[in-house]
């Protein structure tokens, strides 16, 4: 027994790892109820920037993320566009569709944005 309490003997501890499951996809998330923040953009001008996105979308809402990609070659260009909190998402997306926003001179598309699956 004495060798059970020496401290200078190696002790082996049996540790059980309990699952812990990952945060759903965005689409599981939206089809459990909760909430989708992430927006899509289209229609943006060529020379639209980040800088100039978050500007003028930080009047609708609190931005926690937010990027411009590139046209590549086609006429316009496209956004995602996320917020802190979903009723603003929401708004943005049923205020802001098919309109001109300040800072802006051509309507936009505005609608949540769609995960991509698997094979689409």
């Amino acid at each position: 027994q004495a060798d059970r309490l020496d401290p200078l003997r190696p002790r082996r501890f049996c540790a059980r790892r309990s699952p812990v499951a990952a945060p759903p996809p965005s689409r599981e998330r939206t089809a459990r109820g909760m909430a989708n923040t992430n927006i899509h953009i289209g229609n943006l001008p060529l020379e639209l920037d980040d800088a100039q996105l978050a500007s003028i979308f930080s009047a609708y809402g609190t931005i926690t993320w937010s990027r411009v990609f590139d046209s590549k070659g086609k006429p316009n260009k496209a956004a995602i566009v996320e917020f802190a909190d979903a009723a603003e998402a929401k708004w943005v997306v049923e205020s802001l569709n098919g309109n001109i926003p300040q800072g802006l001179t051509e309507p936009i598309t505005v609608a949540f944005k769609q995960e991509r699956g698997k094979g689409s």
